[in-house]
């Protein structure tokens, strides 16, 4: 017998072998699907504790405990301009144990920016849910004595240089609309990245950064005690909790300082779909309540809650918007 014709007699079998694995190994991942959670499950917030990502995040993880048989642990991984948690994220295992909260710059921006954010947000991750969209707020302490943003252009313009705007890390939404902004008035600031939201203002606050824009969460508790001032918001509406100030659109400044961000949760890809459809359908019965669309109209967000299909969607309509808006802004990270 030739050696060919002995292969073919002992693949045979072999291949038959593979063939009655699949079955085995599918109805084991559908037993594991079944039995999830049956280990509390981590929530990596890739951004310092104080912000908006953070608390957000940790009040939904309070909201499930009475819905999922497991807890959801909140675990900071701050730093890189969020990358570091999304790092982490994708080296873990497509299980449904690991979630990740993610906003525009970690799934839109860094990837146009960065030459090797280290994942590709379409490839490896499967989107969850969307919470809701999320504006900005240009702000500036009383004490500077402007009161419109003209007023702050008009100081930009004697002043090239010296006016410094804290954002929440190079290539975040909120270094963006910066840039735009610069572009667009045709005025030279100095930008100062922070690893967070709440660290950019508290440097406002204390006055070693002259501006912030950034996230309405953390920013309208200080404008309703009167340390900060608000003197534009992005978008294309005003916000219900500062009805008076205007857009910047309103204000003649347009392209993308009129998109909006957005908070969700991913996975892995690849994480079982049963997974990901009775985790998505365990965050969507909390944030689609009465008590959960306030909640997350007072953390600064306006509700979606869109699941996974919607999620996805909407993630490849805005891609080519913000990466056409992160190109515009010149910003980069080498």
């Amino acid at each position: 017998m030739t050696f060919t014709a002995r292969r073919a007699r002992l693949g045979l079998p072999l291949a038959l072998l593979g063939l009655a694995a699949l079955p085995r190994h599918a109805a084991a991942q559908a037993d594991r699907a079944a039995a999830w959670p049956e280990r509390p499950i981590r929530l990596i917030a890739p951004y310092p504790p104080g912000g908006q990502t953070d608390i957000v995040g940790r009040w939904l993880a309070e909201r499930l405990r009475g819905v999922l048989p497991q807890p959801m642990i909140v675990e900071n991984r701050a730093g890189a301009q969020g990358m570091i948690g999304t790092q982490a994220a994708v080296q873990a295992p497509a299980d449904g144990y690991t979630v990740l909260y993610v906003n525009a710059s970690i799934m839109l921006i860094n990837p146009v920016i960065h030459p090797n954010p280290g994942y590709d947000p379409f490839r490896d991750f499967t989107p969850v849910v969307q919470f809701g969209t999320a504006a900005l707020v240009l702000t500036v302490r009383p004490d500077r004595g402007l009161n419109t943003l003209e007023e702050l252009i008009a100081l930009a313009r004697r002043r090239p240089g010296e006016l410094s705007y804290a954002s929440f890390g190079i290539g975040s939404a909120s270094h963006l609309y910066g840039a735009m902004l610069e572009r667009q008035a045709g005025v030279q600031m100095t930008h100062i990245p922070y690893r967070g939201s709440a660290p950019a203002v508290q440097d406002v606050l204390a006055g070693h950064a002259f501006l912030s824009i950034n996230d309405e969460a953390v920013s309208v508790p200080h404008i309703r005690d009167g340390r900060l001032r608000p003197l534009a918001v992005t978008g294309p509406e005003r916000l219900e909790t500062l009805p008076e100030v205007p857009t910047f659109r309103e204000l003649g400044y347009g392209g993308g300082l009129e998109l909006l961000g957005f908070n969700g949760l991913v996975m892995r890809a690849g994480t079982p779909p049963e997974i990901v459809r009775r985790f998505a359908e365990a965050v969507l019965g909390v944030i689609r309540t009465p008590e959960g669309r306030e909640r997350l109209r007072v953390m600064g967000l306006v509700p979606t809650g869109l699941g996974p299909e919607e999620f996805a969607a909407q993630l490849r309509r805005d891609a080519p918007i913000w990466a056409q808006a992160a190109r515009d802004s010149g910003a980069r990270i080498e």
